[in-house]
């Protein structure tokens, strides 16, 4: 398809909305605020995007989180909760790796003030968790390829390999091949669905021997999987639910477009029908229930 084509095809779809498209709620008003929704009950998993690749998951009277970067700094929306809404209510929170927009020190520690939450952190994160104050009863650390449980969710690790400017690995850090090695996605297994975060992620062959999957987190940045890639992963799991993420969180400029720009629509338009209705953009804060 040439640009124009993809331009006039994307402008329809946003146009109709199809884009935009938002699972069922009964349990509470889509206008109410999202600390309220968190404490409704939910027939399935309800789940909020809260930027990059923040959610929060509640299946049942457990809500766990990932990601979740609630700072306003470089944000170009606020949040839609605060960390200390967020404190009282959260069971687990998973991080995948380091960097500050997915571990983000001053939302743990908020959190970490409440008696609530276990954090579940890669090795890589650790150092910077006892700065924090973050007690080390309270953190468990996930190994890729060992599975493990925490509060009735069933985790398998994965590899996590970040990319980096024009879809290279990232290797100028001091620690890469420490960070390669520890570093997670999470494989989640709650609510008798299975839902898949890859992390800050190139495509891998692991990822390709994924079976079964219900719900799939992708990000399709220029350091992650872009489009290509996605369409990869997305055609050979054909997972029942898609969202996309980590795009329209951060001001952009030309030197952090390859990691704060992405690409939804664009990998929108280039999948087939069927995965076009599987796909699930939202809006920050925005709820979206899998039965």
């Amino acid at each position: 398809m040439n640009s124009g084509k993809i331009a006039s095809a994307l402008a329809a779809a946003v146009l109709s909305g199809s884009l935009l498209l938002s699972g069922n709620v009964d349990a509470a008003s889509p206008e109410s605020s999202l600390l309220e929704q968190i404490r409704a009950r939910y027939e399935g998993i309800a789940l909020w995007w809260t930027g990059n690749d923040g959610w929060l998951i509640k299946s049942g009277e457990l809500l766990f989180g990932i990601d979740v970067d609630l700072e306003t700094e470089e944000k170009v929306f606020p949040p839609p909760i605060s960390a200390a809404q967020l404190a009282p209510e959260i069971d687990v929170v998973f991080v995948t790796h380091h960097h500050g927009d997915h571990f983000n020190g001053p939302t743990l520690k908020t959190l970490a003030q409440k008696p609530r939450c276990t954090f579940v952190l890669p090795r890589t994160c650790l150092a910077e968790a006892a700065r924090l104050g973050i007690a080390s009863d309270r953190i468990v650390v996930p190994t890729p390829g060992q599975a493990f449980d925490v509060k009735g969710i069933h985790v398998d690790p994965t590899h996590a390999i970040h990319g980096n400017q024009d879809f290279t690995v990232l290797t100028r850090e001091e620690d890469f091949v420490y960070s390669i090695a520890n570093n997670c996605g999470y494989l989640f297994t709650v609510g008798g669905k299975r839902l898949f975060q890859p992390g800050d992620s190139v495509l891998t062959e692991e990822h390709l021997n994924l079976k079964n999957i219900d719900a799939l987190f992708v990000s399709p940045t220029v350091h992650n999987m872009y489009i290509d890639r996605s369409m990869i992963l997305i055609n050979r799991l054909e997972p029942a639910y898609i969202f996309p993420q980590h795009f329209q969180t951060y001001r952009e400029d030309p030197e952090n477009q390859f990691w704060t720009k992405g690409y939804p629509d664009e990998l929108y338009l280039r999948l087939s029908k069927d995965l076009q209705q599987r796909y699930h953009k939202l809006k920050q804060g925005q709820i979206f229930v899998i039965r």
